[in-house]
């Protein structure tokens, strides 16, 4: 059916609309500034670690003058003296990691990046001061709760360098320890014991197991917020199972029923992740958001370790601290690489054993980003060449025979039933699927959805320029609107807009191909400035790969069609029609469908 001049007036109409009411409701001036407001109360926080240790200092040095030992003895028992002191840090570092660790508490105080940067190529820090929360409580014999993190440590720094033992001794028998060390052999890892020497004599003989809580506020790294906080989350991995996540676009919480072997807070493109030798037996995983911006949202996790109240109970466990990496997460050998999202199914097959391995082969010997993937995209597309090839020649086929089908169609255009029952016999006759090249287009599908989820995840893009994007990771703005578009945004990016104006033009090659015409015509060009919308503020790495794509294909059909003769298959349909008909399967349920229907008809009338 056409679309009649009333409908494409409607949809001029819909189309205003939707810009004059984008153009009423853009922000003012005042909603402007608090906007830009917000954006600087986001930087704020990631340049404000020297501000919050003096701050900390500050506090420690005014609730040392007040301390009060008896209370201290009342609430602590044996481990008052260790409530009282100063915090004081120490650092450690290698090749990749900057780590501050702080007495107070016996943890880690912040991590830095050494080799990554913010999108404002700030300094890149995971966290810092409250922000990370770890802490281990406990009930005493003489009835105290105990909560590490109000304990002062000892910090014991190794000659090397390399670890730092914290310690809270009570006694030369009596000592809580907790040691991190930089691992040797992976500059990602952090070795970490907690030991327990003698605290059978302390801990309550009804205390079987160590509460570990530990929080985490996601920080602000990335150039699109909205993009970081839809990719953050805490996955979690029982010992016999796949791992699991929380909903990363609500706030969610999840108990474990089973043994954990490791729990990961997972941002847009790097984790902070706590595997343990020996699993988590109970616990629970949490999500909040943050309504004020200031982070991306907060990860939780309360897990318990087993404690049998022998003389020293340790217990091991690796921080992983770096980038969503695949390959480097892969080599762990814990299933920690399956919090980097590939789609589920064949579309991760396709991601994880071709897509991967052919992108990572590439830049081991090209450092263009742009490149690699305009490679990867020409393998792809020389792979899926064939099916190319049979969907050109199932729609030559069907070309050749419309003025056929044009006649059936006007000699039994009143009666539907009949009119396709007609059109079935003439595709036994010539021996044409009239889905023949639906067939080769969705078995392309599953690499096209692989690519979607592969490059908003792909950790080798992030802050790679390319042309005139300056980072491959996230979308490449070349003008910002004074408004923002209901689900556009208020920038232009180039690489989508090239991205649609290919599609369009694959679209109208491709309407003509197969003589597309009436609402099917009109709805394949809607469909590119639909995605228009939608792929606005995805990565420039998908919009790119996507552009080059359509003129791959275009070129593909294009030298295709000098190879294929339209008078050849027209010659050769018709000496079909003096052959025997065979009819397939398909055929003969298309048949069965068409008689059932013609009968139902019937019977209504």
């Amino acid at each position: 059916m056409e679309m009649d001049k009333n409908s494409i007036i409607g949809l001029v109409l819909i189309f205003l609309i939707l810009i004059g009411f984008a153009w009423y409701n853009q922000p003012s001036e005042a909603e402007i500034q608090a906007m830009k407001q917000r954006q600087d109360s986001i930087a704020l926080v990631q340049k404000t670690a020297d501000s919050l240790y003096l701050v900390q200092h500050q506090a420690d040095s005014i609730k040392a003058t007040t301390y009060d030992s008896a209370t201290a003895k009342t609430q602590f028992g044996s481990f008052a003296s260790f409530t009282n002191g100063t915090e004081q840090f120490t650092s450690i570092e290698n090749s990749e990691l900057k780590l501050v660790l702080t007495n107070k508490g016996g943890r880690l105080y912040s991590i830095e990046l050494k080799n990554q940067k913010r999108y404002d190529q700030s300094a890149l820090v995971l966290f810092t001061g409250d922000q990370n929360r770890f802490n281990y409580s406990f009930q005493t014999v003489d009835g105290k709760t105990i909560e590490t993190e109000q304990l002062y440590f000892t910090p014991i720094v190794a000659a090397d360098g390399q670890s730092v033992a914290m310690q809270v001794k009570l006694s030369e028998s009596q000592w809580i320890e907790q040691r991190f060390a930089l691992n040797p052999s992976n500059a990602q890892l952090i070795d970490y014991k907690l030991s327990l020497n003698g605290m059978q004599q302390q801990i309550a003989p009804t205390n079987t197991q160590l509460v570990l809580n530990w929080k985490q506020h996601i920080l602000h790294q990335e150039k699109n917020f909205d993009n970081e906080y839809r990719t953050s989350t805490a996955y979690y991995k029982y010992t016999d199972e796949e791992p699991d996540y929380l909903a990363e676009t609500k706030d969610e919480s999840a108990d474990f029923t089973k043994p954990v072997k490791w729990i990961s807070f997972k941002q847009q493109y790097f984790n902070v992740s706590l595997v343990a030798a020996n699993p988590f037996t109970t616990g629970k995983v949490s999500t909040l958001s943050d309504e004020t911006k200031q982070t991306v949202k907060q990860l939780t996790a309360q897990v318990s370790l087993p404690y049998t109240h022998s003389p020293l109970a340790q217990y091991d466990f690796q921080f992983y601290v770096g980038p969503n990496h695949y390959k480097s997460l892969a080599k762990l050998d814990v299933e920690l690489e399956r919090i980097i999202p590939m789609g589920w199914g064949i579309f991760r097959w396709v991601n994880k054993y071709f897509v991967i391995n052919v992108f990572y082969f590439l830049s081991q010997y090209i450092s263009n980003f742009g490149i690699i993937i305009l490679l990867l995209t020409l393998i792809i597309k020389t792979l899926v060449l064939p099916m190319v090839y049979k969907s050109y020649l199932s729609a030559a086929k069907m070309r050749v025979l419309k003025p056929e089908l044009d006649e059936i169609k006007e000699k039994f255009g009143d009666d539907m039933t009949k009119m396709q029952q007609e059109n079935m016999k003439l595709y036994q006759k010539v021996g044409v699927n009239p889905l023949g090249g639906c067939v080769p287009m969705l078995l392309q599908l599953p690499i096209l959805f692989a690519m979607f989820q592969f490059f908003p995840s792909a950790f080798e893009l992030r802050q790679q320029p390319f042309l005139w994007a300056d980072d491959l990771s996230t979308y490449d703005s070349i003008y910002n609107l004074p408004f923002s578009l209901p689900g556009y945004g208020s920038h232009i990016s180039l690489f989508t807009i090239l991205m649609t104006i290919s599609s369009l033009a694959y679209t109208h090659y491709n309407n003509q191909l197969t003589a597309a015409t009436g609402q099917m015509k009109w709805l394949s060009y809607l469909m590119p400035v639909i995605f228009m919308f939608v792929l606005n503020s995805f990565p420039a790495g998908l919009n790119y790969y996507y552009f080059v794509s359509n003129i791959i294909t275009i070129s593909q059909q294009l030298i295709i069609r000098r190879f294929v003769d339209d008078n050849a298959i027209h010659a050769q349909l018709q000496e079909n029609k003096k052959k025997p008909v065979k009819k397939s399967k398909f055929q003969e349920k298309l048949e069965e469908l068409a008689k059932a229907r013609e009968q139902q008809t019937g019977k209504k009338k």
